[in-house]
């Protein structure tokens, strides 16, 4: 942690700066299963907004500037919220051609509690709220007097350095931070503003009914064209071809209905058993 050591080394500096903060994520997909994923996320605190994505973005980025050239990869959804606003704009990826876009005021009513803990030299103090159907804990630093902290976490008075809900599904935690260069450009997380389409929940909750009933439909449909000879590639790596794709849609299925855990537990969608 000593990257966040130098920020505090220069309070005044800091403010004047884009940070980044890097949090490592475990989380279990499925409930039912003791399997862990693990991935980093980054948290973009800059003079004009806030944004959290996915590492595989900044990836995408950093290929994009050396060479010009985006290589293609897993999509994820991603979060912006200007300064001057309360509103995150939440851009959703559910596994289809397509950005979905809702915009939402997430507000979280949190306790905080006189419990202190020195992590790396700095000193965190123990808050709790309730959010998303879950109970959360949240150690957050005054040292950093930013009031976010992952995802659509906010409004305590410092970062949020560590988060866990009470059962211990879903675990983050910063474990770098670093000045983000004036010239930085997100153009991967551009590219999918861009094209986002706006939808509301209930919008996004058939959506995903929708493609659970059809996987494939994007590709089945024509609205993804697949040359002669041409392959998919899956999240997970599968590659298939197009006369593959039938055949596959009860096991794509099966991976649908097995992320039945998100962070919001109270927006699980409710699949056909």
């Amino acid at each position: 942690m000593k990257n966040l050591l130098f920020i505090l080394l220069g309070t005044c500096m800091m403010f004047a700066q884009n940070n980044r903060f890097i949090y490592e994520v475990k989380y279990k997909k499925d409930s039912t299963s003791k399997d862990i994923t693990r991935e980093n996320y980054y948290l973009d605190i800059t003079k004009e907004d806030i944004a959290y994505y996915n590492r595989l973005n900044y990836i995408n980025d950093s290929i994009f500037t050396a060479t010009g050239q985006y290589i293609p990869g897993r999509l994820t959804s991603f979060l912006i919220k200007k300064n001057n606003s309360n509103t995150y704009q939440n851009y959703e990826y559910i596994g289809d051609v397509n950005f979905y876009k809702m915009s939402e005021e997430p507000r979280q009513q949190w306790t905080i509690t006189d419990s202190i803990k020195i992590s790396d030299h700095l000193s965190l103090q123990k808050a709790t709220t309730k959010f998303g159907g879950r109970n959360w804990i949240a150690w957050f630093t005054k040292d950093i007097p930013m009031p976010y902290g992952p995802y659509k976490f906010n409004g305590l008075p410092g970062l949020i350095m560590e988060l866990y809900d009470s059962k211990k599904a879903y675990y983050f935690k910063v474990i770098k931070s670093e000045m983000i260069p004036d010239d930085y450009q997100r153009n991967s997380l551009n590219a999918s503003i861009s094209r986002a389409i706006p939808v509301t929940q209930k919008d996004l909750n058939k959506l995903r009914l929708d493609l659970y009933s059809n996987p494939f439909k994007y590709v089945l449909n024509g609205n993804l064209t697949m040359r002669e000879g041409q392959k998919l590639q899956l999240d997970d790596g599968t590659i298939l071809s197009k006369e593959q794709l039938k055949p596959a849609e009860a096991n794509e299925r099966k991976k649908l209905k097995a992320f039945n855990n998100p962070i919001e537990l109270d927006k699980a969608v409710k699949y056909p058993k």
